[in-house]
C-alpha cells in the first residue's frame, strides 16, 4: 500500500506573495528575531529558500538533529517565517510535512510610518517599469539590428540567435544583442534613482 502513496513534492520556494512590512517594535518583529536567534534557525531558512525540505532533509542539511529542526521549524512556521507547503510519505508509509518559506516575504522596516509606506509603494512602483523596460529593449533590438531576419510569422528573432547574428556584423561591442545592453543600462538607471531615493531604507536593509 505504501508504494501508492506519493514520496515526491511539488512544492516551491518562490515566494509569490506580497511583501509583508514588520515595524522593528513590534511583537511580531520580536517574535521573528527570537526564532531567528540562534544560527541552526538561521540556516534552516536558509536552506528552505534554497528548496522545500522535511524535517528530516532539514535535520541533514544544516547538520544536528531531527528533534531540534522540528523545534526550529515549529518557531520558525508560528512567526510565519515558513509554512507547511506539501505533505509527502516515507517508504515505509509515514507522513512527513514539507516546508517552504512562506508566500509572503518578510521586511523588517526602521524608520518613521510615512516612510516605511512610501518605501513599499516605490518597491511596488519599479514592477511596471521594468516591464515597460523589457519591451522597449525588445524593439530597440528589433529596430537596431536590421540584418537580423524575422522569422516567417513575424515575431521577433530569438535572444540566442540575435547574439549570434550581433557578434558577427558587429552591431553591439563583443557580441552582445543592442537590447541586452540597453535593458541592463535601464535597469542600472532605474536602481541607483531609487537608492537615491531610498538611500536610508535600503542602507537599513543591507546586511551589516
Amino acid at each position: 500500500m505504501s508504494g501508492l502513496l506519493p514520496t515526491g513534492t511539488s512544492a516551491s520556494s518562490e515566494q509569490n506573495g506580497e511583501p509583508r512590512t514588520l515595524w522593528l517594535n513590534s511583537d511580531d518583529t520580536g517574535d521573528l528575531l527570537s526564532s531567528l536567534s540562534s544560527d541552526t534557525a538561521r540556516a534552516i531558512l536558509t536552506a528552505l529558500h534554497e528548496e522545500p525540505q522535511t524535517a528530516s532533509e532539514v535535520a541533514t542539511c544544516v547538520d544536528t538533529s531531527v528533534q531540534n529542526a522540528r523545534h526550529h521549524l515549529s518557531k520558525l512556521e508560528q512567526v510565519g517565517a515558513i509554512r507547511v507547503a506539501d505533505t509527502r510519505y516515507s517508504e515505509k508509509g509515514r507522513e512527513m510535512s514539507v516546508y517552504a518559506p512562506s508566500e509572503e516575504p518578510l521586511v523588517v522596516f526602521v524608520g518613521r510610518e510615512e516612510r516605511k509606506h512610501s518605501f513599499l509603494d516605490s518597491l511596488r512602483g519599479l514592477m511596471p517599469i521594468v516591464g515597460l523596460l523589457g519591451v522597449v529593449s525588445l524593439l530597440v533590438q528589433w529596430v537596431v539590428t536590421p540584418t537580423i531576419d524575422r522569422t516567417p510569422s513575424g515575431q521577433l528573432p530569438r535572444v540566442g540567435d540575435a547574439l549570434g547574428n550581433a557578434g558577427a556584423t558587429g552591431i553591439a561591442p563583443l557580441g552582445v544583442p543592442p537590447g541586452v545592453i540597453f535593458f541592463a543600462g535601464g535597469i542600472l538607471v532605474i536602481l541607483l534613482v531609487f537608492v537615491a531615493q531610498h538611500t536610508d531604507a535600503v542602507r537599513r536593509l543591507l546586511p551589516k
